[in-house]
């Protein structure tokens, strides 16, 4: 069902503080608040690479994934302080490489419920003990999606099996579900896997992210080609893999831009306790992608009146408006904030360099949270670990996931330098500290 909606519009100022604000870099991890591995790149350069995985722990500890240029991947391990667990791995380095598979695509990560970790790396499903070794036999090697499949989310669900969401081409959506043991679910789709239809006026649509309800529905959010530019799709399938009429009434929320914008994209979704879900993603104004977008849907379908869809600049100021990518994500805090992460390019003062991780912070019904940061927002800068090419900081994130511990967020991406001459680029995380005072009583 194509429908349109207006949206609230809110500018977000550029404030610069002295003093240390709820959302700074934690001084107690990494260096400053970050930490950086050096990827070695096979003939170095510019570009989109494959994008890794991030999942936490609640002990503290955390996983991370990178894909390595030659179709290897790394699966790491550290502690909260950000120093590599020297028990995961067997060599003390706190990571394990997995021999290529395939094409060296995106990798994913998901927890097997036992204290070890499942990766979809390249084209095959892996599992790892507590300690960092894989367990023999499981997934087969299974290749189930086809050549060139592009990997956007993975996950394990309430009943102990595993989701695949991703594409293989502009209108190949695929959704795939493997049972415990990692082998192809017979019980979903056609042997195990369902292309996801979604209506396009000129034969594109993509898929960015993955939700799974507890009974088992799956939701799985992008957007598809307009003649007025993309429109948000999120689509709910049945446990079987069937579209969910229950849904929008058809399975699918197929939501226009806005007046005066000319798209919107789903790149990150979360559920709810009572059944909602939280979609982020990007807007635009016709320019660069000026704008984050964040709306909620009720276990319908619908958008919740009192929450809309909302969209957000870094700035008034034209010259300062920030420029995001579609690698992002959304957390829903204990004290019912929200948060996105994404990339951005904010042009100007106080925030100059090329790009950085920002994140965004929200009340419950999508309002700015200006306790935040500067005024409901902050960015944070990669330290360039050779001192050779802090000017030419390019930075795209990955993940991003919530410590209940201490009150934090972790992020994961790539970083690369343009003058920096070693041809190689970092493997980079930074950890937000959040002060949740009143976290059990505060709503609004």
């Amino acid at each position: 069902m194509t429908r349109w909606v207006a949206a609230c519009v809110f500018a977000l100022s550029i404030t610069p503080s002295a003093h240390a604000l709820d959302g700074d870099a934690d001084p107690t991890f990494g260096d400053g608040g970050q930490v950086a591995i050096t990827r070695p790149l096979i003939g170095g350069g510019n570009g989109t690479k494959p994008t890794g995985d991030l999942l936490q722990r609640e002990d503290g500890r955390y996983l991370w994934a990178a894909p390595l240029d030659d179709g290897s991947v790394w699966v790491g391990r550290s502690l909260r302080n950000g120093t590599p667990d020297a028990t995961f791995g067997g060599l003390g380095g706190g990571r394990v490489t997995l021999p290529a598979c395939g094409a060296s695509r995106n990798v994913r990560l998901a927890d097997d419920g036992a204290g070890g970790v499942v990766a979809w790396a390249g084209s095959c499903l892996v599992r790892l003990d507590g300690d960092g070794s894989v367990v023999a036999g499981f997934g087969g090697g299974a290749d189930l999606p086809p050549a060139g499949f592009d990997a956007m989310g993975f996950a394990r669900d309430a009943q102990g099996r595993y989701v695949l969401a991703g594409e293989a081409g502009p209108l190949e959506l695929r959704v795939h579900r493997f049972t415990a043991d990692g082998v192809a679910d017979e019980a979903f789709g056609t042997h195990g896997g369902t292309v996801v239809v979604v209506p396009t006026t000129n034969g594109f649509a993509d898929l960015y992210a993955l939700a799974v309800r507890a009974d088992g529905h799956i939701l799985v959010g992008g957007d598809r080609g307009n003649t007025h530019g993309p429109n948000l799709v999120v689509v709910q399938l049945n446990e079987d893999g069937t579209p969910d009429p229950s849904w929008d009434g058809d399975g699918i929320v197929d939501l226009e831009p806005p007046q005066g914008y000319d798209r919107l994209i789903a790149t990150a979704l979360a559920l709810d306790e009572d059944g909602s879900l939280v979609v982020s993603g990007m807007s635009s104004d016709g320019g660069v992608s000026c704008c984050l977008m964040l709306a909620r849907f009720d276990a319908s379908g619908q958008i919740v009146p009192s929450f809309g869809l909302r969209i957000f600049r870094l700035s008034t100021q034209p010259s300062l408006f920030g420029f995001f990518e579609q690698r992002d994500g959304v957390v829903l805090l204990p004290n019912r904030r929200i948060v996105m992460g994404t990339i951005s390019f904010p042009f100007g003062a106080p925030f100059t360099h090329r790009t950085q991780y920002t994140l965004v912070r929200t009340f419950a019904d999508g309002s700015i949270d200006p306790s935040f940061g500067h005024d409901g927002w902050n960015s944070y800068t990669i330290a360039d670990p050779t001192n050779t090419g802090q000017t030419g900081d390019y930075v795209q994130m990955h993940a991003i996931a919530y410590d209940r511990i201490d009150d934090s967020l972790l992020m994961l991406g790539r970083t690369f330098f343009e003058d920096d001459s070693t041809g190689d680029d970092y493997v980079t995380f930074v950890r937000a500290r959040f002060d949740l005072v009143f976290a059990d009583t505060f709503d609004r």
